[in-house]
């Protein structure tokens, strides 16, 4: 994980100045963090986090996420992370704004308390267009979004997901899996059903405004 400068905040998000990435996982400072889930028709891409990751590794996560440097916007940190993490170009009118989301987390390597802003974006990319990055990304999948409703609403005990993973000649094979809860980076049942739902709003067009 690479070290880097980024401002932090107290726990109302008034700033306070900045500090490496490194000393606010170490002390538990509160940080800005971009969360962005791609959809494309009624599905929403997953990540799966690299196996050389320190934390969770080879689990499913958000489509694109991480951290906003010193002085940088979220919209400018997603186009950052979404381009670096799987290849893809997009502009900050595509990022549609969910929410904020507050995580406070704390695991044996660090402590996490993060502002998430939280946003939507719709794409007619293929999976098997994606570039993944090295080290940080093995696979993109992609799932029903009403599926996801259930799983994290607790109708259903598995859901089918189906992309591409990255192997270790570097050549990237279609697969399919059956995944549980247990799959996903624990972030919080609340907040992926919370994201779920308005995802499942969205594809519907019962709430086109959810900014």
């Amino acid at each position: 994980m690479a070290d880097e400068l980024i401002d932090i905040y107290d726990e109302n998000m008034n700033h306070l100045g900045t500090a490496m990435k490194s000393q606010a996982h170490r002390e538990g400072l509160w940080h800005k963090a971009f969360h962005c889930w791609i959809i494309s028709g009624n599905k929403v891409w997953l990540q799966l986090r690299g196996k050389n990751k320190n934390l969770y590794p080879e689990l499913l996560d958000i489509s694109a996420a991480g951290h906003l440097g010193a002085g940088e916007e979220a919209k400018q940190a997603g186009i950052r992370e979404i381009r670096e993490e799987i290849g893809l170009e997009v502009s900050e009118e595509q990022l549609v704004k969910l929410f904020t989301y507050r995580l406070a987390e704390d695991t044996p390597a660090m402590k996490v308390r993060e502002f998430c802003p939280t946003y939507l974006l719709e794409t007619e990319k293929k999976l098997s267009e994606l570039v993944m990055q090295p080290e940080e990304v093995d696979g993109i999948y992609e799932a029903s979004v009403s599926d996801m409703v259930k799983l994290f609403g607790h109708k259903t005990e598995s859901v089918k997901i189906n992309g591409w993973e990255r192997q270790d000649n570097g050549v990237s094979l279609e697969e399919i899996r059956n995944v549980s809860i247990d799959s996903f980076v624990p972030h919080g049942e609340a907040y992926f059903l919370k994201i779920m739902s308005a995802l499942e709003r969205y594809v519907e067009g019962k709430d086109k405004s959810v900014a």
